[in-house]
């Protein structure tokens, strides 16, 4: 049977964290797509033009990364 999520995905609002570092530039949105039954990551951010004219869109794919844990 063929998984109905292949070749999807999604992005949220990327909300500022607190190990953010000063000065560097994160996505204004992130989340994840399916590509070939491969979970990858998707960073996107929106740039707008000086003329008024539309929006454009940059993404970048990456693969996943191990979640890293800080203790408080």
């Amino acid at each position: 049977m063929e998984d109905k999520y292949n070749n999807t995905g999604g992005l949220w609002k990327r909300k500022p964290r607190d190990t953010d570092e000063p000065g560097k530039q994160y996505p204004d949105y992130d989340g994840s797509i399916n590509v070939d039954g491969k979970m990858k990551k998707v960073g996107a951010w929106i740039n707008s033009t000086k003329e008024g004219g539309q929006p454009d869109i940059n993404l970048r794919i990456s693969e996943p990364q191990p979640k890293q844990w800080q203790s408080k």
